[in-house]
């Protein structure tokens, strides 16, 4: 399978290479922000102003069809070209529309008047698989129509159901990736709860911290990334370029606990292995990670721990980041966003700093890429996915 288009919207830019050259530019998007319902500004990073019209104060249909109509371009439309009936579609959300699921809830039970839910049945918005029948519908994508949820790994998990369909000559293409616009007063609300938000700092374009010696959390980000997969001998016969191969990916789980990760990296390790060996990669050939990295204590340490096991003595030498200082967690669209950026830094052979990071903890022991863009020459790369409840998805690309 191969990457022939690519859509993204992050707080740091409005469409893909916009979001590309901030991610590189070192800058954070994370600012205070005032949500409906709560009594104080919290520190999030939203979508940049303007960059989709919420249909009834719902983003994530509009935001999903923006970002796909980007890959389809970027692509060269091949949904004109392949037979609708093989043209699969697999959009996660994680929770489905966030804002209406608010809105229909103070419209029903608070008495508020929220625009619209007179005449409109909120539910159309607020199911988790809303973006991938709405996608599918646009563009008349007659394939299977999925919509995984696996919490914080939905993006990358949705990337890698996609690239089965293919394999499993399902498909011949596949719109595949995830949005997430949770920035409601709910969502908030319940991480807070559970402890993994930073407090609203003094400087909240540093509040989101991985790795650091003293990080406390992250903050949420909406975006989103949607690419275009297809079986590569296709691809090159429509005369498309091709931004990255997919070497393949593993799954696994390690459901202890809602929110906290075993402290035995054993099933993450596994999963990495697993990985290298679907991939046929050996982990000196690795010249990027894509971390997770939610700068929460407990995820930074054992994600490195893993690296290091899975790897062995490659683990030092490879460069790598999380992206969530400069736009925090993505939530259900995390994965696919910084899936995006592995694929742009292959592309560009570029890779992303970690933003913040100026006093590491000891026991993350490997590069992070501090503060700064690094121009290397990167052949293939990895990325990780971490999500509450268990979920661990791992992913290789190649350019």
């Amino acid at each position: 399978m191969v990457i022939t288009g690519l859509g993204l919207i992050t707080p740091v830019g409005s469409d893909r290479e916009s979001s590309w050259r901030g991610l590189c530019s070192g800058r954070s998007a994370t600012r205070l922000v005032s949500v409906p319902h709560l009594p104080s500004a919290v520190c999030a990073a939203p979508l940049p102003d303007g960059v989709v019209s919420p249909e009834y104060g719902e983003p994530v249909v509009p935001l999903a069809l923006k970002i796909c109509r980007e890959a389809l371009d970027h692509a060269r439309h091949p949904h004109s070209v392949y037979d609708p009936v093989r043209f699969g579609c697999v959009i996660g959300t994680s929770k489905g529309g966030c804002h209406a699921a608010q809105g229909a809830w103070q419209h029903t039970y608070r008495g508020t008047r929220t625009p619209g839910f007179d005449t409109v049945d909120p539910w159309r918005f607020m199911d988790p698989q809303v973006a991938a029948r709405e996608v599918a519908a646009r563009w008349n994508l007659q394939g299977p129509c999925l919509a995984p949820v696996a919490a914080c790994a939905t993006g990358l998990m949705a990337v890698a159901r996609g690239a089965e369909l293919i394999a499993w000559n399902r498909c011949d293409a596949v719109l595949a990736g995830s949005v997430d616009a949770s920035l409601v007063a709910a969502i908030h609300a319940s991480f807070r709860r559970l402890g993994v938000l930073a407090p609203a700092a003094t400087e909240p374009a540093r509040a989101c911290r991985p790795f650091h010696r003293e990080r406390s959390g992250f903050v949420i980000g909406e975006g989103g990334a949607v690419f275009v997969l297809e079986e590569a001998a296709q691809a090159r016969a429509r005369g498309v370029p091709i931004l990255a191969q997919w070497r393949g990916a593993g799954l696994g789980s390690d459901a202890g606990h809602l929110t906290r990760l075993s402290p035995d990296p054993e099933p993450l390790v596994h999963v990495l292995r697993e990985t290298l060996s679907r991939a046929a990669v050996r982990p000196e050939q690795i010249g990027y990670i894509n971390y997770h990295g939610t700068a929460t204590r407990g995820n930074d340490p054992l994600e490195s721990q893993a690296v290091e096991r899975a790897l062995g003595p490659a683990a030092g030498e490879i460069p790598g980041s999380s992206l969530k200082g400069a736009i925090g967690h993505l939530l259900g669209a995390a994965g696919s966003v910084e899936l995006a950026a592995t694929v742009l830094a292959l592309r560009d052979q570029r890779l992303p700093p970690t933003l913040h990071l100026d006093d590491p903890d000891p026991e993350c022991r490997l590069d992070y890429i501090p503060h700064h863009a690094r121009q290397h020459q990167v052949e293939t790369a990895l990325k990780l996915s971490l999500g509450f409840g268990g979920h661990l998805v791992c992913a290789i690309v190649s350019r």
